[in-house]
């Protein structure tokens, strides 16, 4: 499957779920005119950022989810990589997705991840 054809079908199964939001980053830039039969770009302010924010409902909190969809061959830029450092230094979810299973996956992480992280934030603040 091509990357964008990966992003429709993760963007249309997001679309099914309760208490899940997907948006589609727009990395390419504004085409601007044609100049000697080649679509001119003007850069993008989001160059390197991931293809798809998800926003997962956990527990009534909205948690923030990055993904860079990929196809099977596909490889991250030097730019991309920057942006990956970026959200995983803040303790942020960032995930890499080959598939529409990979995706689920990775809710299920970050779903999962969260909910512990909330039990022992819980358990922790009743020992004080």
């Amino acid at each position: 499957m091509s990357e964008s054809q990966i992003q429709r079908s993760i963007l249309e199964w997001c679309s099914l779920q309760r208490g899940l939001i997907a948006h589609r980053i727009n990395v390419v830039g504004t085409p601007l005119h044609t100049q000697s039969g080649k679509t001119v770009f003007r850069p993008s302010p989001n160059v390197g950022m991931s293809d798809l924010h998800l926003t997962v409902l956990v527990n009534q909190i909205p948690v923030a989810v990055w993904l860079e969809v990929k196809s099977r061959t596909g490889r991250q830029t030097a730019n991309q990589k920057v942006f990956e450092q970026r959200i995983l230094a803040l303790g942020g979810y960032y995930y890499i997705v080959r598939s529409i299973d990979d995706c689920i996956s990775a809710v299920a992480e970050v779903r999962a991840h969260t909910i512990s992280t909330l039990e022992e934030y819980n358990d922790n603040s009743t020992d004080r």
